[in-house]
């Protein structure tokens, strides 16, 4: 399976992995600050002006293109976007690019949660900070916030190295490809990277919660409520 990234074509083990390539960088994209929008991130400047015109501001190439539908999906333009249903509709980025689509009915945790805990409210007040198997151990809230530039440049990155080893490789069949492909992820994902001067999974959740930190903050500036 082949994709582009930075100009060049990367390696992956299907479909699915290489749509969400693409998909993570709309994401990471989202929450960068940009000077056409004043310093904001194109998050910020969506919910402050209701629409989606910032994304032309920063990227007018993208007028009477597909990929435009991809950040007006993933934009915050309806308060669907700040409830916990939310968080199952963000990629969860880098460390989950071979996971298949996960949807509220796989979350036993929360299951759990609500089943001992009459105040809903509360219950995913514990599960949003609490680390889920379902997004590499990364938390509901930090899957909610998405990554930044930093968890981009390591995406391409790895996808880059992943090409490089998977280079001449053949695999019987497609299953094989993403177990390879997931076990170079996670030794890769704990390695020391002169990227971020430290293992990329500490890197990941470190900008995370600096993007989820800001959002918050932003949030309850604009007087929004929001589950996370």
């Amino acid at each position: 399976m082949e994709n582009q990234a930075k100009e060049k074509s990367v390696w992956l083990p299907n479909q699915l992995s290489a749509v969400k390539l693409f998909l993570d960088q709309v994401e990471f994209s989202i929450n960068e600050s940009y000077e056409q929008l004043d310093g904001k991130t194109l998050y910020e400047y969506t919910i402050i002006h209701n629409d989606n015109s910032g994304i032309l501001k920063i990227l007018p190439e993208l007028k009477n293109s597909p990929i435009l539908e991809e950040y007006n999906r993933m934009l915050p333009l309806d308060k669907t976007e700040f409830l916990y249903q939310s968080a199952y509709k963000k990629t969860g980025g880098v460390l989950n690019l071979f996971h298949g689509e996960i949807n509220e009915s796989m979350d036993s945790e929360l299951k759990e949660l609500f089943r001992k805990n009459e105040d809903k409210n509360k219950a995913i007040k514990i599960w949003k900070d609490t680390k889920s198997e379902l997004w590499s151990s990364l938390s509901p809230k930090l899957v909610w916030a998405g990554g930044g530039k930093l968890e981009k440049e390591l995406l391409l990155q790895f996808c880059g190295k992943l090409t490089d080893m998977m280079q001449g490789k053949k695999f019987h069949t497609q299953g094989s490809a993403i177990i390879k492909s997931m076990e170079y992820l996670r030794a890769w994902q704990l390695a020391y990277d002169e990227i971020c001067s430290d293992n990329p999974m500490n890197a990941i959740i470190k900008e995370r919660e600096e993007i989820y930190n800001r959002k918050i903050k932003f949030l309850k500036e604009m007087n929004i409520e929001c589950d996370f």
